[in-house]
Formats: C-alpha cells, structure tokens, sequence
C-alpha cells in the first residue's frame, strides 16, 4: 500500500509532465502558432455573376457638388442659459426627463429660484413649434390605411 507522500510526490510528476510543457508552449509557442492557424479560415470561391464591372467617371454621378460644401461654425461653449435649457430638455426613451430640477440646479449653479423657473418655462413649452397656416394648408398627398 502505497503512503500519502507517495501519492503526492506522483502527483507532483504528472502535473510537472503534464502542465510545464503546456505553460512553456503556450507562452513561447502560442504567439508565433495563432497567426497560422486563424489564418486558414474555408475560403469560398467568388460567386459568379451576370453583371460586369463598370467603370464610371466622377463627372457623370454628380457627387462632385457636396464637395464644396463648407461646415457652419458653431460654438464650442454654451452659454449658462444654452446649457440650463440644453439639461432641461433631455428626456430618456420613456418619456421621463433624464435630470431632475434639483439636479439641474446642482449642476449649472447660480440663483435657484430663476434656475428652477426657467426649467419650469422650458419643459412647459411645446416640444415642437405650432405649425403656421401655411404650413397647416400643405397637402403632401399622403393617405392614411
């Protein structure tokens, strides 16, 4: 019958046998083997079409008249009103507006009653304007189903 040190001595020799190779390899080998293996991915043939290639002149898709287009300019500072109005009508997909009044007082600062009421006027006004008469008198031709 074999003792318990004898047990933990055959232990050690197979985990010896067993992970140190695996380790060295994986450490030494691994990265120069990935590559070579990721890399034999199936290749598919290319598929066989009707159409051929054709080449078309920049000139014909009229894609050269964006190319002058110039970006507006734009600040990269909001004022302290722009930023008050800015956190008081972000809204999360529910519906409900991401920050609480108190929050926005937190977080932009200054007097608390005229902070509280402007957000107050911001989130009572319409979200998008009324639309004029003319605007209401246009027929797109859309029908309802």
């Amino acid at each position: 019958m074999q003792t318990l040190g004898d047990v933990v001595t055959a232990g050690l020799i197979l985990a010896a046998l067993i992970v140190v190779p695996y380790k060295i390899a994986k450490a030494w080998l691994w990265p120069y083997l990935k590559p070579m293996i990721m890399s034999r991915l199936a290749k598919t043939p290319p598929q066989k079409t009707d159409m051929e290639a054709v080449c078309i002149p920049v000139e014909q898709t009229d894609m050269s008249d964006g190319m002058d287009w110039k970006m507006p300019r734009i600040s990269a500072y909001l004022t302290d009103q722009e930023f008050l109005v800015f956190l008081a009508r972000q809204k999360l997909r529910d519906g409900k507006y991401r920050l609480s009044a108190n929050k926005i007082v937190d977080a932009v600062g200054g007097d608390r009653n005229k902070t509280l009421d402007v957000v107050r006027q911001v989130r009572a006004a319409p979200e998008f304007p009324e639309l004029s008469p003319e605007q209401n008198r246009v027929d797109v031709g859309l029908t309802t189903r």
